[in-house]
């Protein structure tokens, strides 16, 4: 990958790091955004769950490009299921950019895992 697609995918691979362990674990601010956005703390810990895996597939996107691939599209679903919940509980679209921006983070990692995937 080039300098651009690592550091995106591994920028993105931290936030959801934290964001995603703080779900499981249900940390107090997390138990309170759950609440907020009309999740139950075992729906929003399985959205932790599923951040955490697909850091997994981020980072081994690098040796497993298709595996990559495959995280980083799920990470941008995720992360659009993340733009729908915040307007759906009436937050101003302000509170979409953390998303938005790791959805595109992800999105741009994917492009160069989806060309190595193809030269495989």
């Amino acid at each position: 990958m080039t300098d651009t697609h690592t550091l995106a995918a591994r920028g993105v691979a931290l936030v959801l790091t934290a964001t995603g362990a703080a779900k499981v674990l249900a940390l107090a601010p997390m138990t309170e955004r759950a609440r907020h956005l009309r999740f139950s703390e075992r729906a929003f810990r399985i959205v932790g769950a599923c951040e955490l895996a697909g850091v997994t597939g981020l980072l081994l996107g690098r040796r497993h490009p298709r595996v990559g691939t495959t995280a980083a599209v799920a990470v941008c679903s995720l992360m659009g299921g993340a733009c729908w919940a915040h307007r759906r509980a009436g937050d101003g679209w302000t509170a979409t950019v953390p998303a938005v921006v790791v959805g595109v983070g992800a999105a741009h990692s994917a492009t160069r895992t989806l060309e190595l995937a193809g030269t495989r």
